[in-house]
């Protein structure tokens, strides 16, 4: 009976993950934490961290498209008119981030992110950078691949318009390499977030991978279960209509993100990046709480980062 009941928990972990994650061929020893269609709990996650050279905020909010239109949608929009139409299920994320150096630095990214959170896929995404050099880059996923419109200002007074009035366009697409198995379902790299805040502790069994298309180039994303310590950890939760402080040691479940780019012939390899992080990536989660509450990992260009969470608004 105890060998039964083992093959049942083991098939119905399967089930959960056909059509959204493929389980990895490799270290099939270890754990794979398992994305189920229960909701998010939470809506609103702030991350703070720095290093030496930089302090980083990364704000990261969930919700339905008619819930989100701000400035770089209601700017965008023409440009998005001729992407595939979305369905009235389709959630709608954003990301802010906010990097300010000691000295001659200082600059604000914005991505919005449209996809469906029943799988994953990714049907739309803007990309905005507001520093010194600014562009939009907007993106539409199709069946054979992916089409990006890079905008940016035709000269120095297109600088202070906003983007719906530069002139400089460039369209390209990025058409999916032939072989891409196990690759059903393509999503944008910041779904993690979303996997990893509906774990089902019970399919704790083998890694497991995502498809995502980055800037260029599709990716293999394998999330790999790693053992972990207690740490400290203190942020504020709001609850609907009041406040919590949350000061206290848990032990994390702490994930590994490996990126593998699927390059295209004739095509160098990109790095792959979330929140600008680009490797040694890990993503610690509170077992209690279902929340991401550390991100880790390493930028070439400022080094090793630490994000904790510091604010999280629940549904």
């Amino acid at each position: 009976m105890a060998l039964f009941n083992k093959h049942v928990t083991y098939f119905l972990c399967l089930v959960v993950l056909v059509g959204v994650i493929r389980t990895a061929t490799a270290g099939t020893d270890n754990y794979v934490g398992a994305f189920t269609h229960r909701d998010v709990s939470w809506t609103d996650l702030t991350f703070t961290g720095s290093n030496a050279m930089v302090k980083v905020t990364v704000k990261i909010q969930l919700g339905s498209p008619a819930d989100m239109c701000g400035e770089l949608l209601t700017n965008m929009g023409a440009e998005l008119a001729d992407c595939s139409e979305v369905g009235k299920d389709i959630q709608y994320m954003t990301v802010e981030t906010t990097a300010k150096a000691i000295v001659f630095f200082d600059e604000q990214y914005t991505e919005q992110f449209w996809f469906n959170p029943a799988d994953g896929r990714a049907y739309r995404r803007v990309r905005w950078c507001k520093g010194s050099d600014p562009w939009v880059k907007t993106y539409c996923w199709s069946d054979k691949g992916v089409r990006r419109q890079n905008i940016r200002p035709g000269n120095s007074d297109e600088n202070k318009q906003p983007p719906t009035q530069w002139t400089r366009r460039i369209e390209s697409f990025y058409p999916y390499p032939k072989d891409i198995a196990g690759c059903s379902m393509i999503s944008g790299p910041t779904f993690v977030f979303n996997i990893l805040s509906t774990l089902e502790p019970s399919c704790l069994h083998t890694p497991f991978e995502i498809c995502v298309f980055g800037k260029k180039q599709l990716h293999h994303l394998t999330c790999r279960y790693e053992k972990s310590l207690p740490m400290g950890v203190s942020f504020k939760i709001h609850p609907p209509g009041r406040e919590v402080n949350v000061d206290t040691t848990l032990k994390p479940l702490v994930f590994s993100i490996i990126a593998e780019p699927v390059v295209p012939e004739n095509m160098e390899p990109e790095i792959f990046s979330l929140l600008g992080l680009q490797k040694d990536i890990r993503i610690y989660i509170d077992p209690s709480r279902c929340l991401p509450i550390r991100i880790s990992g390493t930028n070439t260009k400022i080094g090793k980062l630490v994000l904790e969470l510091s604010d999280v608004r629940l549904n």
